[in-house]
């Protein structure tokens, strides 16, 4: 029951229900994916003599596993090489390492399954936990439906089997939002033909597959056309529809060379206007093709100083950028191994698979089929297809105000966190604490992972999630130390 006035709360919990942290500092980490067990894998290795009680709150029996590296039927490929996986940047052979010691020959840069870096990651936290001396690990299989600050200013975190977390600090690891309704999606839903999750197509039931309609041509869509293909017996034509069309760009074969570019000095004297900056970037792509190098570099210069960039750019700056070169600069950053692509533009040329630049206008349920109402890109006329299925692939919906998880209503509802200006998720202070109703920052309440997005904008592959997680890892156990000191 919360008061309205004061946002306390009165707990219908008993304290026997309480989990008790025995003089433990207390750390609750809410959501065991990549992020979640990222950042308990760094505490305990910096625990250091500080007693230090690590909660991570994850409905999920396996932690690591999250949406992206849970176990398939389908070997959905990594979209990053192994070289570049490893949890410490600075021991970047540490995954493959694994992967070997598994069993599994593969090279730095080899795109490996997906499932296999959940099996690592779940194998580096046991390794911490062995190595922690003081610190005590706790996996909570529940959900966190609510969160409250108690009379003593700690936060208590009410668990779905009635249960209850007392903690000093709570981090918020949720990843990535479902994806947003398409036009007409609750008109079709109860008729098995929308598919919401593209992961359930390792499931797709007895009936026989004659067309389906892939809306988004992202990373997501890969996987779901490749999938797909896969099937038998097999899908006769693949629909992929998106705003622009486009596909993600391949990947380096073999890896990008060791040199590096620097394009700060041009990211700094175009910070002005989002077309200066688009065109400082494309010059500096094109200067290092015509030099003898790969236009990646450029990204991945652009990636390093990115956060940084991105915090100091005016708000109409950022919104012309997000309006104008949001889809361009995506296909370049997320890229896919050239294998996948390439199976996809084989789907392409034998005539199973098309592409499509438009937009969804409705959909209307028929017999078990949809039949999908969609306008081209720049056409003043509809077209209409009839599909067997409809799988959202539009990627996550950045909306915290749309998001119907009940945890994230109950944030919002408590003036726990806000939405940011730009709708990329939440606001966020320099330090990645949440910032509340108020516009101040709440302490001890830290958002990891996409939630970053709205600061940093890079927000979404290991590369930063691993730095954002040591960071933070860092914070937390001096706090742990001081607390105790």
């Amino acid at each position: 029951m919360i008061d309205p006035a004061s946002g306390s709360a009165t707990n219908p919990h008993s304290a026997a229900d309480a989990f008790d942290s025995q003089g433990h500092r207390t750390v609750a980490i809410v959501g065991g994916g990549f992020c979640g067990t990222a950042l308990a894998i760094r505490l305990l290795q910096h625990a250091g003599d500080a007693p230090l009680r690590i909660v991570v709150i994850e409905p999920r029996a396996d932690l690591g596993a999250g949406v992206a590296y849970s176990a398939r039927d389908y070997p959905y490929p990594l979209n990053v090489a192994a070289g570049q996986m490893s949890l410490d940047a600075a021991n970047p052979g540490d995954f493959l390492e694994f992967a070997c010691g598994i069993g599994i020959h593969a090279e730095a840069v080899d795109y490996l399954p997906r499932q296999v870096y959940g099996e690592y990651l779940r194998a580096r936290l046991a390794a911490a936990q062995a190595t922690a001396p003081r610190a005590e690990f706790v996996h909570v299989q529940a959900r966190a439906p609510r969160l409250q600050r108690s009379a003593a200013r700690t936060w208590e975190l009410w668990l779905d089997d009635g249960r209850t977390i007392r903690a000093d600090d709570v981090v918020l690891a949720l990843g990535n939002p479902p994806p947003a309704p398409l036009p007409g999606q609750g008109v079709v839903r109860g008729n098995g033909a929308l598919v919401d999750d593209p992961w359930t197509l390792d499931h797709p039931g007895d009936r026989q597959l004659h067309s389906v309609l892939l809306v988004g041509s992202g990373l997501t869509m890969i996987d779901a056309a490749l999938r797909l293909a896969a099937l038998r017996p097999r899908v006769r034509h693949i629909h992929v529809l998106s705003r622009h069309g486009r596909l993600p760009e391949p990947q380096a074969i073999g890896g990008l060379p060791a040199r590096r570019v620097d394009v700060r000095a041009a990211l700094a004297t175009s910070r002005h206007s989002a077309r200066a900056l688009v065109r400082a970037v494309r010059a500096a792509a094109r200067r290092t093709v015509e030099t003898g190098g790969d236009w990646r570099e450029v990204v991945t210069a652009v990636r390093g100083q990115l956060p940084t960039l991105w915090r100091e750019l005016p708000i109409p700056v950022k919104e012309r950028l997000l309006r104008h070169a949001r889809s361009l600069w995506d296909v370049h950053r997320h890229r896919v191994p050239v294998g996948p692509l390439n199976a996809v533009r084989m789907l392409e040329r034998v005539g199973v698979l098309e592409v499509h630049a438009g937009r969804i206008m409705d959909l209307n349920p028929a017999e078990g089929s949809v039949e999908v109402i969609w306008r081209p890109r720049g056409a003043a006329r509809s077209r209409a297809w009839l599909v067997d299925r409809v799988v959202n692939c539009t990627g996550p919906d950045t909306r915290v105000a749309a998001n119907g998880d009940p945890f994230v209503r109950s944030l919002l509802a408590n003036g726990w966190i806000r939405a940011d200006a730009l709708n990329l998720g939440v606001d966020v202070s320099p330090a990645g604490l949440a910032v509340g109703r108020a516009g101040e920052p709440v302490d001890g309440l830290y958002c990891l992972g996409p939630w970053l997005r709205a600061r940093d904008w890079e927000a979404s592959a290991v590369g930063e999630l691993r730095e954002h997680a040591a960071a933070l890892a860092r914070e937390l156990a001096t706090r742990a130390q001081a607390a105790t000191a």
